[in-house]
């Protein structure tokens, strides 16, 4: 064949070839880069709406009161919509097309989520006469977009003698109980413990806590916050009066104790309203805080016991679990599809199969403070049910203008543990055409930063630096190095521990100019830098260890457990000896102060739904 004859079938047959496959390449590498200029678009916006969450919740002292959190979430969608159409504009997309392609946003709080979604407002009825039944049927053409109705994290079970109890779940080991045990139908809430761990001094109001041998005590303890309140000045202006004062939980509030210009406590209390001290006139009140009194050194001093509450009201619930559900197992867990069939032999239909396990029978081997247990893997894998559920029904039918049909991405493990641990905003996006296909995919933000939820690292210890006087503390995770060795050598001082909220700044508004505003911290002590006036002021700082080598840490498991700590160097796993650096006695301060707070800060937790009075257990 001549060369001639070569070229032109190179010319006919390959050239265009070549052509189709340089535009199909093309239009995938274009595919690609729309799909990520989506997802980080995607992912910035529902940042930002958790962002919002935060600010909102974290300054908002009713935050945690059924109709702010819905007008906070509301605001939050509000944030995510704005965000996303103003980094979409690129592609030409408003912000009511933008809604056809969001199927549903997840809110996952402490013992339920909320669904934003489409749903039919109008309703048609037939039927006449009183005494006529009513029947309602959604006519399917009045969509509109909104929260649907909250959905708690429950499951049901059948019991042995055949009825039917549920149990609602939570983001940590608290539970809620309904149904008839056989003696009456009753309703019960509290956190689960192993009751064997806790020894109970009621006049002290102190317990013991832990294996026999390995035991923290934990009391009453004294809590300080710093805060700058605002009053009127003689020239009709607002001043700031900036102090630290002692405080404690009351009826889900905080209540904090005056002090006078010497910094001595008085005999008077007021709430923290708007920046405003609120006197507290109710006697009996008044009594119980005067009461708290008794447990102080000096007998002038607010004491709060809500860590001796937890661990008493819980033993005595956790007792009785153990008697009404100790014997119940996975294979008693009733199916969601029909409401009445145990799931039995099936274990592929949760994600965590606990087998035999008897899930409510807590003790030394099924611990509900540790993460490991059968009962928290069981929660997780109840909780991850739950969701999946409402959400594979409420994508499928999800309704807009456009002709997609919308299904639910695959969620991997890991996020799934991600949205089952924490307080976290889902957003979904898809239908979009992105070269020959549709976008489809997901967003995941947690909010470590709320008063929904403590979890067990989401709890920090204070301490200050003895070696130097840099004026300065410094707040650790509890499993830090550089905390338990620093106690340990006697270079740290504890101070105490709270929840990550309260080292968040807080601001104080004075006009509606930003230059005006005033920020403070809860956990600085002293005074600050007001105007023109330098003050002394000891700042609170992250420790830097926790920051850049969180991979050093100990498991806050061990600290719960008391178990003695591994090097992570000398770890097995990172081909270590498994050589042990702390005895559970050389960190026995961090494990009682930190055991104490996770208590203390779960208890005081606004909760809707909950029930500790032990008399009534």
């Amino acid at each position: 064949m001549k060369i001639q004859h070569l070229a032109v079938i190179f010319v006919i047959i390959i050239m265009p070839i070549s052509i189709i496959l340089s535009g199909y390449i093309s239009n995938q590498i274009d595919a690609i880069n729309l799909q990520n200029g989506y997802d980080a678009n995607l992912i910035n916006a529902t940042y930002d709406a958790v962002k919002a969450f935060q600010l909102n919740t974290t300054n908002n002292k009713y935050s945690s009161i059924s109709d702010s959190k819905i007008r906070d979430i509301e605001a939050s969608v509000n944030t995510f919509y704005n965000s996303l159409n103003t980094s979409m504009s690129d592609y030409s997309l408003v912000a009511k097309d933008l809604e056809a392609y969001v199927p549903a946003i997840l809110f996952t709080l402490y013992d339920g989520y909320y669904i934003y979604t489409s749903y039919d407002n109008v309703y048609s009825t037939t039927g006449e006469g009183e005494d006529e039944k009513v029947q309602i049927t959604l006519n399917g053409r009045n969509y509109q977009n909104g929260l649907k109705p909250y959905v708690y994290y429950s499951a049901k079970y059948k019991l042995s003698n055949g009825n039917i109890i549920v149990v609602n779940y939570t983001l940590d080991n608290e539970i809620t109980v309904y149904g008839d045990f056989g003696d009456g139908y009753v309703t019960r809430s509290g956190y689960l413990i192993n009751p064997e761990y806790v020894i109970v001094n009621d006049n002290s109001k102190t317990v013991q806590y832990g294996e026999s041998g390995n035991q923290v005590t934990i009391g009453p303890e004294k809590l300080e916050e710093h805060l700058i309140t605002t009053q009127e000045t003689d020239g009709g202006g607002t001043g700031l009066v900036i102090g630290d004062y002692n405080y404690v939980f009351y009826q889900n509030d905080k209540i904090y104790q005056d002090r006078d210009t010497n910094g001595n406590n008085l005999d008077s209390y007021f709430w923290y309203r708007n920046y405003v001290k609120t006197p507290v006139n109710d006697p009996n009140i008044i009594a119980d805080l005067r009461e708290s009194k008794k447990y102080s050194d000096d007998g002038n001093t607010i004491m709060s016991t809500s860590a001796y509450d937890y661990y008493a009201s819980a033993k005595e619930f956790s007792k009785w679990v153990i008697d009404k559900l100790g014997k119940i197992q996975q294979k008693d867990t009733i199916r969601n599809e029909d409401g009445v069939t145990p799931i039995g032999d099936d274990h592929e239909y949760l994600s965590e199969d606990t087998g035999n396990t008897e899930i409510f029978n807590v003790g030394k081997d099924n611990d509900p403070m540790l993460s490991s247990s059968a009962f928290n893997n069981h929660r997780l894998a109840i909780i991850r049910k739950t969701i999946q559920t409402s959400l594979n029904t409420v994508i499928s039918n999800y309704h807009s203008t456009s002709l997609y049909d919308y299904a639910m991405p695959v969620i991997s493990d890991d996020d799934w543990y991600r949205i089952t641990n924490n307080i976290s905003m889902v957003t979904f996006m898809q239908g979009m055409t992105i070269g020959y296909r549709y976008y489809n995919n997901y967003a995941i933000i947690t909010n470590n930063v709320n008063k929904e939820v403590v979890k067990p690292e989401n709890v920090y210890i204070i301490t200050d630096d003895l070696t130097d006087n840099s004026n300065n503390r410094e707040y650790h995770q509890p499993g830090c190095k550089d905390l338990i060795e620093g106690v340990e050598n006697g270079n740290l001082k504890i101070i105490g521990a709270y929840s990550t909220s309260s080292f968040q700044r807080q601001t104080v508004k004075l006009s509606d100019d930003k230059e005006d505003d005033v920020h403070f911290y809860l956990q600085a002590r002293g005074t600050q830098n007001l105007g023109s006036e330098t003050q002394n002021l000891v700042t609170i700082t992250g420790c830097y260890n926790c920051i850049v080598s969180a991979t050093s840490d100990y498991d806050t498991d061990d600290i719960i457990s008391g178990d003695p700590l591994i090097d992570f160097q000398n770890s097995e796993e990172n081909g270590g000896d498994g050589t042990v650096a702390f005895e559970s006695n050389e960190y026995k301060g961090v494990r009682q102060v930190y055991l104490t707070a996770l208590a203390r800060e779960r208890l005081d937790l606004y909760k809707s739904n909950f029930d500790l009075d032990e008399d009534d257990i």
